[in-house]
């Protein structure tokens, strides 16, 4: 979907806003516990089984599907009548012409591309989730919804990149905002309370929204949720990134993190769905001029325990997951299918290490070139892989020290031709102050590489220091 670029500074500040009011608001719930402090997978958490079937209507087919033509039609029709947009102006002509040319690689700005594709492709998800389909009989909606917008509501070619990060990465971002919305929703709440939850329930997850409106769910009087395990934490504070690694060329930022995750990692007996277990990280860095965005997300399909030690804690088990940084300097996406094996082990009583190792197919990955522009591009696009490995110490009452590095290959099939090579690298320390309250720093290292077929190859790196509070809310 082509569109003009929006200020995603804005629109991911308020992604944070509303995690960080959604965990307050859940957290005074009457009929939860109090959430951990969120420095270990091991801390209480909320202890419930899934959500009230109040929140579960009775499966329709029908209806998603004339939801997901009208969101088109009237998005189609705001471009064509509101805002006038070129590409909105559509035809039998050019219907017959997407088909005959078929997909092609599209010129659309990162932003569009890698951010609102993949929110629009949550809206035809969540057409179907909150319509009472699962996981597997929403997807065909996302798929459905994008080849519609490609084929028939733009006068532009379709896009082999759109139609993936719509319908891949959109239902990524629909399961976990579907998850989210519901332990918002409480229909034994009233007042102020019920408004607050609603609403903000529905920003989240606008379908589900919608639907619950049209059905009257909104005001109805229910019982209280059944709630999956969660903890979410909130951190602030100030992050100094180093140009090119020069401690005299610098820049500070106040940093912003919202961290959620949602079941238990190691509890697979309870992941009996998709998505039964997921983590959300969400991180805005301000400066004047400049911000740093990223979300990076990871959902398990399915996992089972492993036998490796004595003594130990073992997973294997696939994830699907979306890495997205945005900044002036570098850019980076990646949707991607992940193995991983992830390794507890208990030192002494009051010391735990966890280890993970990670290997990735990127289904699409994205990342910035100063060469692309050469190409009439933005930035480099393809298929890739990457691989991480961590390593966590966990220390009862005290905190944890932990050190993770990740290294993506995207292999460019739109852009500089060659291939893009991105590492990242994050190690700090947390010193827990309360119960709920730590006190961290944080040492992260961006390196980048091009090796390309017509171009001087290039390299560049970036290092930080970060220092923050991070809050069980």
């Amino acid at each position: 979907m082509k569109k003009e670029k929006s200020n995603v500074s804005a629109t991911l500040l308020m992604v944070l806003s509303l995690l960080l009011f959604a965990g307050d608001l859940i957290s005074k719930d009457k009929y939860s516990s109090d959430l951990p402090s969120g420095l270990s997978a091991y801390s209480n958490s909320v202890n419930n089984e899934n959500i009230n079937e109040a929140t579960q209507p009775e499966k329709n087919y029908l209806i998603p599907a004339i939801e997901v033509v009208g969101l088109n039609l009237f998005v189609g029709a705001f471009n064509t009548y509101v805002t006038k947009e070129d590409f909105a102006k559509i035809s039998w002509k050019t219907i017959e012409n997407n088909f005959k040319t078929g997909f092609v690689w599209d010129e659309d700005d990162y932003l569009t591309n890698q951010f609102f594709h993949p929110f629009h492709g949550s809206l035809y998800y969540n057409s179907a989730r909150s319509n009472g389909l699962e996981f597997w009989e929403a997807v065909p909606y996302s798929l459905g919804g994008s080849l519609m917008w490609e084929l028939f509501m733009e006068n532009e070619p379709p896009s082999h990149n759109d139609l993936v990060n719509t319908t891949v990465s959109g239902i990524t971002m629909g399961e976990i905002s579907y998850r989210v919305s519901n332990l918002i929703i409480d229909e034994s709440a009233v007042g102020f309370e019920r408004f607050l939850r609603e609403f903000t329930s529905t920003v989240i997850n606008p379908m589900q929204g919608f639907n619950r409106l049209i059905r009257g769910d909104m005001w109805k009087a229910g019982s209280p949720n059944k709630r999956s395990d969660f903890n979410f934490v909130f951190s602030t504070g100030v992050h100094n990134l180093f140009f090119s690694k020069n401690i005299n060329d610098s820049k500070t930022y106040l940093t912003l993190r919202a961290d959620l995750n949602y079941g238990n990692i190691f509890d697979v007996s309870k992941h009996k769905k998709p998505f039964d277990y997921f983590s959300l990280h969400t991180e805005f860095n301000i400066a004047e001029g400049d911000d740093i965005i990223g979300i990076f997300a990871s959902g398990v399909l399915v996992d089972n325990k492993i036998y490796l030690f004595e003594n130990t804690d073992n997973i294997f088990g696939l994830y699907k997951e979306i890495d997205i940084l945005i900044n002036e300097t570098y850019q980076l996406s990646a949707t991607s299918l992940t193995a991983k094996i992830i390794n507890r082990v208990p030192l002494s009583t009051s010391i735990k290490m966890q280890n993970n190792l990670n290997v990735s197919a990127i289904v699409m990955g994205a990342t910035n070139s100063q060469y692309a522009a050469e190409e009439g591009k933005e930035y480099n696009l393809g298929p890739g892989a990457s691989g991480s490995i961590g390593i966590r110490f966990i220390f009862d009452d005290l905190g944890e020290v932990y050190s993770n590095y990740k290294r993506y290959w995207v292999h460019t099939l739109a852009g500089a031709e060659g291939n893009e090579f991105v590492g990242l690298l994050n190690t700090g320390i947390n010193l827990q102050l309360s119960r709920k309250t730590a006190l961290g720093m944080e040492f992260l290292l961006y390196e980048r590489y091009g090796d390309y077929e017509y171009y001087e190859n290039y390299s560049s790196s970036n290092s930080a220091l970060r220092f923050y509070v991070k809050h069980s809310i």
